[in-house]
């Protein structure tokens, strides 16, 4: 069973995010934003794969918020490898998000989404997430869990990934942040685990807007713990999402 642990420190909120202020960890619009397109590259060595393989990952993201608190997405992406003579496709799915509590009437923020996705090796991946959040002025924290069924008995038959953020705003506009992703940190402690080993990225996170513009940025160091054992293997992944909102 898959685990994935996102934490974000230090980062942004004095109120509602009309953008998502985290990479790796995305909720629904808010407020008057009503359609938000995103452009996302990733760039790294790619011990860790959230969405692709090893090489140039180019995605888009398209949301639209169809009434307040509801929003639906629909996303997609190819990857190119360096060691390969062409591209193949990426993720490609559709997901439902839907704010069931708001802070201002509840103290909390809740949001709960269902979908599904075609994963970078064609397997077919229902999935479910709950996200629970709250703000303190500038202090926003966010704890999340998705649920994740891949249609393959290569794979794990449930993969639970866990998520926790906290984030800072420095200005009006710009945010700094700290991410960490774990992925199958099981492995760690069951070598009969399907998924090869335990994998995990940390580094820092920024987000800042202009106008009807928004940028978030991570740039994260990546260790992958292999079940058959030996060293440890280490490097990098960059991941910017470029967006505007309407």
């Amino acid at each position: 069973m898959r685990q994935f642990i996102v934490i974000a420190l230090l980062g942004f909120a004095t109120q509602a995010w009309a953008e998502t202020p985290y990479v790796y960890q995305q909720g629904g619009l808010e407020g008057e934003q009503r359609l938000a397109i995103e452009s996302q590259t990733t760039v790294g060595t790619r011990e860790l794969q959230p969405l692709g393989g090893k090489g140039i990952e180019q995605g888009l993201r398209v949301r639209l918020q169809i009434r307040e608190g509801t929003t639906v997405e629909g996303f997609g992406g190819a990857v190119w490898q360096p060691d390969a003579t062409d591209l193949r496709a990426g993720a490609i799915g559709v997901e439902a998000i839907q704010r069931v509590l708001s802070q201002k009437e509840f103290g909390v923020n809740l949001q709960v989404a269902v979908g599904a996705y075609r994963d970078v090796t064609g397997v077919f991946v229902p999935r479910a997430r709950v996200l629970l959040g709250r703000s303190w002025g500038r202090l926003n924290a966010q704890v999340s869990g998705t649920f994740e069924m891949p249609v393959s008995h290569a794979r794990d038959a449930l993969d639970v990934i866990l998520g926790a953020g906290a984030s800072w705003q420095a200005t009006s506009q710009t945010s700094i942040g700290l991410e960490a992703v774990g992925e199958d940190l099981e492995a760690i402690f069951d070598p009969e685990e399907t998924e090869g080993g335990a994998r995990l990225l940390a580094g820092p996170s920024l987000h800042t807007t202009f106008g009807a513009m928004y940028v978030h940025g991570n740039l994260g160091a990546t260790t992958f713990w292999p079940i058959a054992g030996g060293a440890p293997l280490t490097g990098a992944m960059g991941r910017v999402n470029l967006g505007w909102k309407f």
